[in-house]
């Protein structure tokens, strides 16, 4: 934001200040541009933290448990502590691109907001405003140098000025050498309380305020100057872009206008101001009628009295029945302006953020934010063998599982062997599985969401309690104590052939 202050240090360091010669959209999209390049870094290290989270994880899902007493327990631990740190780390980098993509699609969007005509008539009221408040200082200012200037001033004249002129400063006593009984003291004060103490003479405040007016007076007017040329600036800014509604179709007693009021309806226009239309209304809910007053900023299309008597007169016309105003049956548009080159480069530009995706998979990505919010899973499975996947899936090849076959997992674990016939039959198989583990149970029925998942001894189930008999069953079974053998020979008991 331009001050004067600010525009001293500028030339005070370079020597002089040029222009800009730039538009707001031209300089959003140089943001954007920026935002981008951040974007594009975090989704590569994104989408690297991910695939290093894929090579650990190698056929291990995510969310696989740890388990205690097994031998793989130290290992796995250590893998999962650099599977968390992955994980965070890709989605922490993801989190940073979308943050980033946001931001680049906001500047463009905040640049198309600002050059609004709209919006941009309601700036040109905002600096008028702040213009007419430097003014004022200006004149103020002004009145009271006029009135410290005058010639033998009394002390009774330099009080009533001071009362109303408002100006303080410290008054030291190296400065403003004085003797009791006047006030010794050296803080701000005003000029009033000054006089009035004995702390100064009236040639002093005087003095005093010759200098700081002329000052007052110069820093609004650089004020003033500023305001000049950014009205002069977004004037002709306003007019390349066609005006605002009202500007284009000037409001007229006996034609109509949609804004805010009138909830999307037309509403007759009563009376047309300096800035402003005054229009009936009655909070949509009955009642009388009342009036408000829209600034033509506001406005966002307008309809002349001719046009008005020419909707009714070709029946398009549907009054409300309140007679604030009407809907039409139909209407070209509220605004046929044309989209200008700036407005046509920041849409191409929304579009190509829109079409542009950080790297890694978001459903990846929101998996890994789930594992990390359950945090590491322990589970006490001391006989559990996991099937690597390779191997996993050459014994579904082997079994010739094929789609409709009902397929029975009798010691799923961790659900590898249920995963390689899903993957194999494209989900086409009826798949059942029986684990002894309550926590496994849990993990399967989350990952292999298909499968009929029973929690219970598979040596004490029968073919009647999983359904009948099965068309091909499909195991890694326990092998202490030679559980394998006892296993298998129930599981032959399970099998159709």
């Amino acid at each position: 934001m331009w001050t004067p202050a600010r525009a001293d240090l500028c030339i005070a360091l370079a020597g002089e200040i040029g222009d800009e010669d730039s538009s707001l959209m031209d300089r959003a999209e140089d943001r954007a541009e920026r935002f981008e390049d951040y974007r594009d870094k975090r989704a590569d290290d994104a989408a690297r933290a991910h695939d290093q989270v894929r090579q650990i994880a190698d056929g291990i899902p995510f969310g696989q448990p740890i388990l205690v007493g097994h031998h793989s327990e130290r290992h796995a631990r250590k893998d999962a502590e650099r599977i968390q740190n992955g994980m965070r780390k890709a989605v922490q980098a993801f989190e940073t691109a979308d943050y980033w993509k946001q931001r680049a699609a906001a500047a463009i969007e905040h640049a198309k907001y600002k050059e609004r005509p709209d919006v941009r008539a309601r700036r040109i009221k905002t600096l008028e405003a702040d213009q007419r408040k430097q003014q004022r200082v200006i004149a103020q200012a002004q009145t009271y140098l006029k009135a410290w200037q005058r010639e033998g001033l009394t002390m009774e004249q330099a009080l009533h000025v001071a009362n109303f002129s408002h100006v303080s400063r410290c008054f030291t006593l190296a400065e403003y050498p004085r003797d009791p009984p006047a006030s010794q003291y050296e803080g701000a004060m005003g000029l009033w309380s000054a006089l009035s103490d004995g702390v100064i003479t009236v040639a002093q405040a005087q003095a005093i305020c010759l200098r700081n007016y002329p000052a007052t007076i110069g820093w609004a007017q650089r004020w003033v100057d500023h305001y000049d040329n950014r009205l002069a600036y977004e004037r002709a800014m306003l007019a390349d872009a066609g005006g605002t509604v009202a500007d284009r179709t000037q409001p007229q007693k006996g034609g109509a206008v949609r804004c805010w009021v009138g909830r999307g309806s037309w509403v007759y226009i009563q009376r047309v101001n300096q800035v402003s239309v005054t229009v009936l209304d009655n909070w949509g809910r009955g009642g009388p009628n009342f009036k408000r007053t829209v600034n033509f900023d506001e406005l966002k299309a307008v309809m002349s009295a001719d046009q008005v008597a020419q909707a009714r007169a070709e029946g398009l016309l549907l009054e409300l029945a309140d007679k604030t105003g009407f809907t039409l049956r139909e209407y070209p548009g509220d605004d046929t302006r044309e989209e200008t080159a700036d407005e046509r480069n920041a849409r191409l530009h929304l579009e190509h953020l829109a079409a542009t995706k950080p790297e890694a998979p978001r459903a990846d990505i929101e998996a890994m934010r789930a594992t990390l919010k359950a945090g590491v899973q322990v589970a006490s499975v001391p006989q559990l063998f996991p099937t690597p996947p390779a191997l996993a899936a050459r014994m579904v090849e082997l079994a010739g599982i094929k789609r409709g076959m009902r397929v029975l997992e009798p010691s799923a674990g961790t659900g590898r062997l249920l995963a390689a016939i899903r993957e194999a039959t494209g989900g086409g198989a009826v798949r059942t599985a029986v684990e002894i583990s309550a926590r496994m149970c849990d993990v399967l029925r989350v990952r292999e969401e298909g499968a009929d998942t029973r929690n219970c001894d598979f040596l004490e189930c029968s073919a009647e309690q999983l359904g009948g008999l099965f068309d091909r069953v499909v195991m890694n079974p326990p092998f202490g104590a030679g559980a394998d053998i006892q296993h298998i020979t129930h599981a032959l008991t399970f099998q159709t052939n």
